[in-house]
């Protein structure tokens, strides 16, 4: 399996060719424009809405030119101006490296930027993507991609890597940050994630956007000046026996496996902890890589497990359990594994394994290992985008939470300010207490396919007293603690009761209440050390998103817009609808956070555009002056007001219990949907 893995590992990057027309198709659509990666001002190549490339090159000596891209060489036509012109069959969206061959000898095309792969700086194309927003230049806070020059003892030369330091890194002094480590496929080098890959813009959209964390990105180059066969050999736990060979790579290159890793180890890792602000230990750091780097990943990353706590193999293989001699141990120390490919990259399983079915089985095992397939790609760039794109939201997640004990938050000294007070009275006696004599509602326990994470999932469902297909009724998404499950709130705060009491007495809108499991994993349950699955929270907002609004839609008369949809949570499910919900104001109009845990992101992550929320029908946030958690929610607030964002703040008696939950979601219904 290794040896397949480490020749696809090295193959010449080329993009798709699949679905390649033939010389007799017919004429391509007439609407050609410059790709948007050419040289300023050259009008060629050009791309159509079929996806076409077309090329232009003025070489009125030959007797042959062709465009050569995605693997097929197309003949071009010359015209009595002595410039040849063709175009290609439809490719798949994306970046996608190209050559002119003219009689014979394959040269860049003097119109496009120039990137190096396949082991030669060469042409590239853009063709338009449907999802290009996500690495799209926006009016955002940018980061900034630096050109860095370190000394490698082990290979006794000086080396060049890119590093990505996050917006804010210049002004805000004190704050240090995570390391993701990302290389680069074979016969590329360092420039390829910050060029092709547009790492940089992924980034700033994404902390913009308040989905990443933000951290540095370290891009190195893994061929190591020098380093032949036996270059590196070492006892020490940077690659397994079999790895410490040289390579062939692309156009003669020798790729030796052990020298890179003790210029990662030895050398690139100190460089970098030493001269930037890092946070220098292995929970704060991730290795990565596409290709031949996800394969270095799984090979370098597992053997050195007090350096790495995070892992992306991207198109590279996959980790099985029989890879891993202490299982124990590696679920210990490893807090993610994302494993990822294109979707045209996994027929005829050409990967030697079933990356999918290792997945699960680490899943199975009780790793938090995440499978991501990009649609309508094969090994290329855009499937990498795409990974990096839905990688880095996962990253570091397990170490946002400040405290070290997140128990012993909860005790800490509360400090309150002169905003810190009721903005409503107790709720009435009995508010939470069935009564007979009025209409009640269902509750019904409901199953759903998630293909987020790749099971059947349950959910919990009250519909109002009268519930009726002819009618459409909004919908609260009402989220549960970190300890609890979809039965948390129906088991602690009655909200079946609290509704049907309120609807009867005119006081709410007839609604619907939906609770689902926030724990998006394969097993769910809050089981062992609950604390292990904050990533599975993050990732939950991808099945709420795309599993679980739908099934109710489709199942439920809904009102399906965001004006007829509100997301509230207790403890750490307010977190996640301060996080989801301002993140996404687009689907929901109505948000509540209810003693919001410490895994809310900081406010100017939940709000970089502080606009943004004045869309919202209501933001309310809610604790008790008992919580030790107060100072999440206190921070949130502070932030809201000081950039004149409407908003409840309401402080109660109470500490982070069910109590505060249970009257907090008495008020809250009341002011939804009106």
């Amino acid at each position: 399996m290794k040896t397949k893995l480490l020749l696809l590992a090295l193959v010449v990057l080329s993009g798709s060719n699949l679905c390649q027309a033939q010389t007799n198709d017919p004429a391509p659509a007439d609407d050609w424009k410059p790709s948007s990666i050419n040289q300023s001002g050259k009008p060629y190549p050009q791309v159509n809405s079929e996806r076409r490339v077309r090329a232009r090159v003025v070489a009125s000596a030959a007797q042959s030119v062709q465009l050569d891209l995605g693997g097929k060489k197309y003949p071009l036509t010359k015209g009595d101006d002595g410039a040849w012109v063709g175009y290609s069959a439809p490719q798949d969206e994306g970046f996608h490296y190209y050559q002119l061959n003219i009689d014979g000898a394959s040269v860049p095309d003097p119109g496009s930027l120039y990137f190096y792969g396949a082991s030669r700086w060469g042409s590239g194309v853009e063709i338009p993507a449907h999802d290009d927003d996500f690495y799209t230049l926006k009016n955002v806070p940018h980061g900034q991609l630096r050109e860095v020059f370190f000394f490698s003892k082990s290979a006794g030369k000086n080396l060049r890597c890119f590093v990505y330091t996050p917006p804010g890194y210049e002004t805000e002094l004190s704050a240090r940050y995570p390391v993701l480590y990302l290389q680069h496929g074979g016969g590329e080098d360092e420039t390829g994630w910050g060029s092709q890959g547009r790492t940089p813009f992924i980034m700033d959209n994404l902390i913009a956007e308040g989905k990443s964390k933000p951290f540095i990105i370290v891009m190195a180059n893994s061929y190591v000046p020098g380093a032949d066969f036996g270059f590196g050999a070492t006892n020490q736990p940077v690659q397994p026996e079999t790895y410490s060979r040289a390579i062939g790579g692309p156009g003669g290159r020798r790729y030796n496996p052990a020298a890179f890793a003790r210029v990662l180890i030895e050398d690139l890792i100190p460089y970098v902890d030493t001269n930037f602000r890092t946070l220098a230990d292995q929970p704060h750091r991730a290795l990565a890589g596409l290709s031949m780097g996800g394969m270095q990943t799984r090979s370098i990353a597992p053997a050195n497990l007090d350096t790495f706590s995070q892992m992306g193999i991207f198109s590279g293989g996959s980790i099985a359990t029989n890879d891993i001699a202490d299982l124990a141990g590696f679920k210990k120390k490893v807090k993610l594994v994302f494993v990822s490919y294109g979707s045209r990259e996994l027929g005829g399983n050409r990967m030697g394994g079933d990356p999918k079915a290792s997945t699960e089985a680490l899943q199975s095992a009780g790793v938090n290992c995440q499978f991501y397939v990009s649609p309508d790609t094969a090994h290329e760039w855009q499937s990498w985008r795409r990974s990096l794109h839905e990688f880095a939201p996962l990253l570091f997640n397990a170490n946002m939470n400040p405290e070290p004990n997140p128990r012993a938050a909860l005790n800490r000294p509360v400090v309150l300010g002169p905003d810190d007070k009721a903005a409503f009275a107790e709720p009435p006696a009995g508010f939470a207490t069935k009564r007979e004599n009025i209409p009640h509602g269902k509750l019904e326990m409901m199953e759903y396919d998630s293909k987020t994470v790749g099971t059947k999932r349950k959910l919990n469902v009250y519909t109002p007293p009268g519930y009726s297909s002819e009618k459409k009724y909004p919908v609260l998404y009402l989220l549960h603690g970190i300890g609890g499950d979809e039965t948390e709130w129906e088991r602690f705060c009655t909200p079946d009761v609290v509704l049907d009491n309120l609807i009867a007495d005119g006081k709410a809108v007839p609604m619907i209440i939906v609770m689902p499991n926030g724990r998006a994993q394969k097993n769910d349950r809050a089981e062992g050390n609950i604390f292990a699955a904050a990533p599975a929270f993050a990732t939950f907002e991808r099945d709420l998103l795309d599993d679980v609004i739908p099934a109710i839609e489709s199942r439920y008369s809904t009102a399906s817009s965001r004006e007829g949809r509100a997301l509230a949570g207790l403890s750490m499910g307010g977190g996640q609808t301060l996080n989801f919900g301002l993140a996404h104001v687009d689907t929901f109009a109505w948000l509540g956070g209810f003693s919001s845990a410490p895994n809310t992101r900081p406010p100017q992550a939940l709000l970089p555009d502080p606009a943004v929320a004045k869309n919202l029908k209501l933001l309310f946030l809610s604790c008790g002056n008992q919580d030790g958690l107060i100072n999440i929610s206190q921070g949130v607030h502070a932030y809201l007001k000081t950039n004149d964002v409407p908003h409840i703040w309401h402080v109660d008696g109470n500490g982070h219990d069910p109590t505060h939950w249970r009257n907090s979601l008495y008020w809250f219904s009341q002011q939804i949907f009106r």
